[in-house]
């Protein structure tokens, strides 16, 4: 599963405060990868530097300069779960949890576009949270990975 960045702040002693789509929040230490990446320790020279991290396109990492980057996965897979859970956007949780259910499937957009009859850029713009999708778009969708929505109201 990929898990994409929605946003990241740098904190003291080089930690990344990192808070994925799905309102996942975890803290990340820089340091446990400078012996594989020694280029890294110029984020320990430059504060200023380290503090200019930026969600690359698409937030499937983040960078610094057109040298220092690290993977959201990287993140995911290693950094400290702070258990504080964000309150995401529904459209942002949608298009989490489509790509989700099409990486279930193991089919690519194209894949999908082609299943429901909605075109890949459609669907491209409504996993990146910029498209408001109507029912019978969602109706189409779920008929294209071979599954069924589900709506429920929950209290905050």
């Amino acid at each position: 599963m990929s898990h994409k960045l929605k946003s990241v702040r740098a904190l003291n002693d080089l930690i990344l405060l990192a808070i994925f789509q799905d309102g996942t929040e975890k803290m990340y230490d820089i340091k446990q990868l400078f012996t594989v990446f020694p280029q890294l320790r110029e984020l320990e020279r430059s504060f200023d530097l380290f503090n200019g991290v930026q969600i690359d396109t698409g937030g499937y990492g983040v960078s610094w300069n057109d040298d220092l980057d690290l993977d959201a996965e990287e993140i995911w897979d290693n950094g400290i779960n702070t258990e504080k859970k964000h309150l995401i956007d529904i459209k942002q949780s949608f298009a989490t949890k489509l790509i989700s259910a099409r990486e279930i499937c193991n089919i690519t957009q194209r894949d999908l576009s082609k299943r429901a009859g909605i075109t890949q850029g459609d669907i491209s713009k409504i996993e990146n949270g910029n498209a408001n999708p109507s029912l019978s778009t969602l109706e189409r969708l779920a008929e294209g990975l071979g599954m069924r929505i589900e709506f429920n109201f929950v209290g905050k």
